[in-house]
């Protein structure tokens, strides 16, 4: 396998990685808007079970919408 062949396999190309990226931010915007008041309910109740659930929606989400940055488009 050639190495160009290897990047086309590992990386997905442009056109299809724009396709989904508006639905991905949309889910990660909405990971944030459900994890922030889940922590807060736990936080507020003393309940870990929510506090971890909406640290990691919350963590998971801004994480999503970090991905642009980290990994720009070609």
């Amino acid at each position: 396998m050639s190495t160009d062949e290897s990047r086309a396999v590992s990386r997905p190309s442009y056109a299809q990685r724009a396709e989904g990226a508006p639905r991905a931010r949309r889910l990660a915007l909405a990971e944030v808007a459900v994890g922030l008041p889940a922590a807060a309910w736990g936080m507020r109740r003393r309940s870990v079970g929510w506090a971890a659930v909406g640290a990691v929606l919350t963590v998971h989400g801004v994480l999503e919408l970090s991905y642009e940055t980290v990994f720009p488009r070609d």
